[in-house]
């Protein structure tokens, strides 16, 4: 319970520090993930509709590239939905320590999609190589797997552009905060 007083004390000293209050620092939190979801939401509604367009006009492994875009972007477009409605949700009135919570856990988040983004590239380059030895569907496999790997690299640029955009914008870009465990507490180091 020290601790946390401790640290909520510290967290609103160094708000104001920067000359942002804590409400306009939650109010900041809310918009970069909303935008953040309007990016992705605009990437899906794009990806869905030229899917759908060039699925129609192409044949062969194109074809299915273009499916798979607009397959892949309808889960994407549901997330996008769900992440900018979750933002709404946050309010401004949270305290220091929440907003912390919150930023400390939005970018592990990130950083674990990232992680995913770079296994999707990995199964998209598989799916073209096994293309080669399948006599069932080979286009299937391949345009799958071009588009897999298509999208994975942009949702890879996305989390991690997403890190560094909340690093600057939302949590200061001249500001560390770390948090570090001792036997005797927790300790704080905020550097400008």
């Amino acid at each position: 319970m020290k601790s946390t007083i401790l640290t909520s004390v510290f967290l609103l000293v160094s708000f104001l520090a920067f000359g942002q209050s804590l409400t306009e620092s939650w109010e900041a939190e809310q918009n970069y993930r909303q935008t953040g979801m309007m990016v992705l939401g605009s990437w899906a509604v794009a990806n869905i509709a030229s899917g759908l367009v060039m699925r129609s006009n192409t044949t062969g492994v194109d074809s299915r590239f273009w499916e798979m875009n607009a397959i892949w972007n309808g889960v994407n477009l549901a997330i996008a939905g769900f992440g900018y409605f979750s933002a709404a949700k946050l309010g401004t009135d949270g305290t220091a320590l929440e907003l912390l919570q919150e930023q400390m856990g939005i970018d592990k988040t990130l950083l674990f999609n990232a992680g995913l983004d770079l296994g999707y590239i990995a199964a998209g380059a598989w799916m073209i190589e096994r293309s080669k030895n399948v006599s069932k569907n080979p286009d299937l496999w391949k345009g799958y797997g071009r588009s897999i790997m298509f999208q994975g690299a942009f949702l890879f640029a996305f989390d991690v552009a997403m890190v560094l955009i909340h690093k600057k914008v939302v949590i200061g870009e001249n500001m560390i905060l770390s948090l570090n465990a001792a036997p005797g507490g927790v300790g704080a180091i905020l550097q400008f």
